[in-house]
């Protein structure tokens, strides 16, 4: 299929030198640089433990192990917290 899309000079450059470093056309880089996006987006939210529990109600009654998290390796989203700890005596 053939579109036509507007790119600022500045990223069609960097584009360019992109795929002559690889030794690609800029179609091959273009279709490349999409299929990866667009795998990335589904990847990352297909096997999240949270979407078995949408609209599943309230958690109250859950305990930890119900959570659904349990052994999930996906990104950590807040590994930048810090938690206050009261002075040890």
């Amino acid at each position: 299929m053939r579109i036509t899309i507007d790119i600022s000079d500045h990223l069609m450059k960097k584009a360019k030198v992109k795929a002559a470093k690889e030794g690609i056309t800029l179609k091959e880089l273009f279709t490349k640089m999409l299929e990866k996006e667009l795998s990335e987006k589904e990847a990352s939210t297909a096997d999240a433990p949270w979407k078995t529990l949408q609209n599943m109600g309230s958690a109250d009654s859950l305990s930890p192990e119900d959570s659904g998290f349990e052994g999930y390796k996906g990104p950590d989203w807040n590994h930048s917290v810090q938690v206050n700890e009261p002075d040890q005596e």
